[in-house]
C-alpha cells in the first residue's frame, strides 16, 4: 500500500507527501533502511494552479490521485521542475498527460536533457536565473542554484507567503511521522537524516552550499518555512536546517569525537579498533565505530554522515593484497569526494608478510589534503599476535596523535 500526505502548509499552499519504504539504497548505493519521502507543492491561484516538482515513476498513479483532491486538468497551469533527477520528475509525463494545457517551467539545461519526456518538453519553457511569475496575485520567483546537487537545480520563492521551495537542498532521508519539524518529536533524529543526505548525495559539490546560501542572503530571501523535496519540512526553524547544511559543507568538528573504521578478516584488527575504542572512551573522548568483518559489513552511509563530524579518523586495517582493504579504501576515498578535507587521521595496518597497507591509505587521504597524524604498523601473524598491551601502546599512539 502506498502512503501519501495532502496538508495545507499556507492557505494556498499544499503539500503533496509520499513515502517510500521500498527503497533501500538510494542512487543505488547509500543505505537507507529509514526510507525516503518526495515532497511535491501545489500553489493555488485565482487564475490558475502551480505545482512544483512530482514523484518517482513507481507513484506517479498516486500522484495524480492525490492532485484530484486540490486540483483539476483545467485549473493546473504550470508544472515547475526543479531538478529533473527522476526521483523528482518521474511522474512528469503523466502530470502532462492529465493536463493537457499545462506548461512546463524548468532551468535552461534542463530542455537539453528533456528528451526521455517528449510530451512535457512540447510544453516546456525555460526560466532565466531571478525571473518572476505573477499568477492570480502571486509573485514566484526562481532562482538558480547550481550543484545543489546537478547543474540545472534551481528553487521557487513565494515571497507573499514565506516559502522557499528548495528540491534536494536542505532536505533529508527518513520517513518522519509529521509533516512539519514543530509538530515532530524526533527532531535530532531528523537532523542526523539530513546530515547523512548532505554527505552522501551533495557532499561533492559541498563548496556550493555556502556560494548558493550567499546568493539567497544578497537576493533578501530570508524564508519563514523551508520546503525541500525530501524530508521534514522546516517552518518553526528554516534557518537551523540552512545551518546544518553549512556546518557539513565546512566539516565543523565535535570536539573530542573520533570516529574508528576498522576491517578485520580474523580478529586481530577488531581486537586492536575495540581496545582503541575502550581506551579513548575511558580519556573522555566521544568514540563512533563501525567495522567490517566475517559476519557483518557497517553501512558506508552512516560512517561519512559521522566523519562530517569528527575531530579525529582512525583506520584500523588488515593488508589485503599489499594494499588496504578494500572496503577502507573505498571509505577512504568517499572522504575525498564527499567530506571536508583537513581533519586528523590515524592508520593502524596489521599484517604479515607486508605492511603496504599504511602506505596505501595514507596517499589517499593526505592527496586529498586530509592530515596522518601517526601510523602504526603492527606484525599480526599468530593467535598471540596482539595482546592487551600491545592494544594499550596503539592507544596510547593514538591519544598522543589526538592531542597534536
Amino acid at each position: 500500500m502506498v502512503l501519501y500526505h495532502l496538508s495545507r502548509l499556507t492557505d494556498d499552499l499544499y503539500v503533496l507527501r509520499v513515502d517510500d519504504r521500498y527503497t533501500k539504497y538510494f542512487e543505488a548505493l547509500w543505505e537507507i533502511p529509514e526510507g525516503i519521502t518526495y515532497n511535491a507543492y501545489l500553489l493555488k491561484t485565482k487564475e490558475g494552479d502551480v505545482l512544483f516538482d512530482t514523484w518517482k515513476r513507481q507513484f506517479s498513479s498516486t500522484l495524480l490521485e492525490a492532485l484530484e483532491r486540490v486540483t483539476s486538468p483545467e485549473e493546473l497551469k504550470y508544472v515547475v521542475v526543479h531538478h529533473l533527477e527522476p526521483d523528482h520528475s518521474g511522474s512528469l509525463e503523466d502530470v502532462v498527460r492529465w493536463a493537457p494545457n499545462v506548461k512546463v517551467l524548468s532551468h535552461p539545461l534542463a530542455g537539453r536533457m528533456m528528451t526521455a519526456f517528449p510530451k512535457a518538453k512540447a510544453r516546456f519553457k525555460p526560466v532565466k536565473d531571478g525571473e518572476t511569475l505573477e499568477l492570480g496575485g502571486k509573485k514566484i520567483r526562481f532562482v538558480h542554484t547550481p550543484w545543489l546537487h546537478w547543474p540545472e537545480t534551481m528553487m521557487s520563492w513565494i515571497e507573499d507567503e514565506g516559502v522557499l521551495l528548495t528540491c534536494d537542498a536542505f532536505g533529508g532521508y527518513g520517513i518522519p511521522l509529521s509533516l512539519y519539524d514543530d509538530q515532530c518529536v524526533n527532531v535530532e533524529q531528523m537532523v542526523r537524516a539530513v546530515r547523512k543526505y548532505v554527505v552522501t548525495v551533495i557532499g561533492h559539490y559541498r563548496e556550493w552550499i555556502e556560494r548558493n546560501v550567499s546568493k539567497l542572503e544578497k537576493l533578501g530571501i530570508n524564508p519563514k518555512v523551508i520546503a525541500p523535496a525530501h524530508g521534514l519540512i522546516w517552518r518553526k526553524s528554516a534557518d537551523r536546517v540552512i545551518e546544518i547544511y553549512k556546518n557539513v559543507a565546512n566539516s565543523v568538528p565535535r570536539q573530542n569525537k573520533v570516529l574508528i573504521v576498522y576491517a578485520s578478516t580474523y580478529g586481530t584488527t577488531e581486537k586492536m579498533a575495540r581496545g582503541i575504542e575502550c581506551s579513548l572512551v575511558k580519556n573522555g573522548m566521544e568514540v563512533v565505530t563501525y567495522g567490517f568483518n566475517d559476519t557483518s559489513r557497517a553501512p558506508i552511509s552512516e560512517i561519512l554522515t559521522d566523519a562530517s563530524d569528527a575531530e579525529v579518523i582512525v583506520f584500523a586495517t588488515p593488508t589485503y593484497e599489499v594494499e588496504a582493504f578494500p572496503y577502507l579504501k573505498f571509505v577512504a576515498q568517499e572522504l575525498c569526494w564527499k567530506v571536508g578535507n583537513g581533519k586528523k587521521v590515524v592508520i593502524i595496518a596489521s599484517y604479515g608478510w607486508s605492511s603496504a597497507a599504511v602506505d596505501d591509505l595514507k596517499k589517499t587521504l593526505e592527496g586529498c589534503g586530509y592530515k596522518s597524524v601517526s601510523e602504526v604498523k603492527h606484525n599480526a601473524i599468530g593467535p598471540t599476535a596482539i595482546n592487551d598491551e600491545a592494544v594499550e601502546e596503539i592507544a596510547k599512539k593514538v591519544l598522543e596523535a589526538i592531542s597534536k
